[in-house]
């Protein structure tokens, strides 16, 4: 397949192969063509979109900013292509549902199964993503539940919920000793912030009241055992204290705190044919 600026599916397969890798003959491999072929399939590919993607030298092969602005949309055009053959091919539907963890639990099962008997033929596919936007920006899910609003225009957005914060405090912190805390009681804490889909910032408190220091985690569980540990505490919604126990963590509302809304979230732009019925879905279920 060729579009009018010459690029071919051949190069974004290519592309994407060595991106996953980062390594020009493990890429070759996986598509079964020659290290040679490789390189000059990407090669080609720089020279039609006008601009370098790749920096590769004798021991490493890194995206350039353009290639990592280039990434998600190779990612979305492949998988675009893919769901169209099987369709023309007879393939039963497959919708891919996202989380990026599970604060969204709640919301995300009655809503998948709502839709599911509704749709008995479509095969719903739910999978976590460590991402902001649970893998909808690069095409791996069509629609995704999100802990706090996007706040992208390139998505579409439907608040299910909006729920209060807490705060997950080491089990032998003085905190615990009153039932709810306010913001201020925290500034002189260690903030235990998820730097990859997390709803923290020190932006929740006044400038002039801020945590001086943070430690950043890239999931639940290193945020949750951090905490554990005594390296400090961590604001979530209020859904994680329910769903996300631990022995040596206790969970206090933060009686002052913004709160944070729980959305389905998908593509404006070449949505799913199905991410409609399930938007449908989700406003049916909301109600309940």
């Amino acid at each position: 397949m060729r579009a009018e600026h010459g690029v071919e599916m051949r190069h974004l397969r290519a592309f994407v192969a060595v991106a996953r890798e980062r390594n020009f003959t493990r890429a070759a491999q996986n598509l079964q063509i020659t290290q040679p072929a490789m390189s000059r399939t990407v090669a080609s590919l720089e020279r039609l979109v006008g601009t370098a993607l790749l920096v590769r030298n004798r021991r490493t092969v890194a995206l350039t900013a353009a290639g990592q602005q280039f990434l998600p949309h190779a990612h979305r055009v492949l998988a675009v292509l893919d769901e169209a053959v099987g369709a023309a091919t007879g393939g039963s539907p497959v919708l891919r549902v996202g989380f990026t963890w599970g604060s969204t639990a709640e919301y995300t099962a009655p809503i998948v199964r709502d839709f599911e008997r509704a749709h008995p033929g479509v095969t719903v596919e739910i999978r976590r993503y460590d991402d902001t936007v649970a893998g909808l920006d690069d095409g791996r899910t069509h629609v995704g539940f999100l802990p706090g609003d996007p706040g992208d225009p390139r998505f579409g957005t439907l608040v299910l919920a909006d729920e209060p914060r807490v705060v997950a405090l080491p089990a032998d912190h003085p905190l615990l000793s009153g039932e709810e805390v306010v913001l201020a009681d925290l500034a002189g804490e260690t903030i235990v912030i998820n730097v990859v889909s997390g709803t923290t910032t020190l932006e929740l408190w006044e400038s002039t009241r801020r945590p001086d220091t943070v430690v950043r985690v890239r999931n639940v569980d290193e945020w949750m055992e951090a905490i554990a540990a005594g390296r400090g505490v961590g604001l979530t919604p209020a859904s994680t204290g329910r769903l996300y126990t631990h022995p040596q963590i206790r969970y206090r509302l933060v009686a002052d705190s913004p709160r944070v809304p729980i959305t389905l979230a998908w593509p404006r732009l070449a949505a799913h044919p199905l991410v409609a019925a399930f938007v449908a879905s989700a406003e049916r279920m909301r109600y309940r």
